[in-house]
């Protein structure tokens, strides 16, 4: 609310939304943090949502928060937890925690295989 009162068009947040908690689903766990767009709009903020896996729509956002004046900005990111790597997508479990080598070189392969 203090950003928006004193009206810090240079601040813009980037929220990752990928409906995952350290413990489960977000609506298993805090469902309360929804809908995120509106809670942002009610504080005062100027809200973007895109695809946080695609880097042009990241960065042509980050250039229309740029231009927003008078209020700060907020882009809401929905991504996809781990995304790409087969055992990890979508996977509570991997939260905090890292690979074995034998996974590492797995995931690099299927992270290579994405961007072929």
């Amino acid at each position: 609310m203090t950003s928006s009162k004193y009206k810090l068009d240079n601040l813009c947040l980037i929220v990752d939304n990928n409906n995952l908690q350290i413990d489960g689903s977000v609506e298993e766990v805090k469902n309360s943090v929804y809908p995120i767009k509106d809670k942002f709009e009610a504080f005062g903020f100027e809200v973007f949502e895109i695809n946080g896996h695609n880097i042009e729509e990241i960065i042509s956002t980050l250039k229309k928060a740029r231009l927003t004046k008078g209020k700060p900005s907020v882009i809401i990111a929905k991504t996809t937890k781990g995304k790409g790597i087969s055992y990890m997508e979508n996977n509570v479990g991997w939260h905090g925690k890292a690979p074995s080598e034998e996974e590492f070189k797995v995931a690099i392969n299927e992270l290579k295989e994405m961007r072929d």
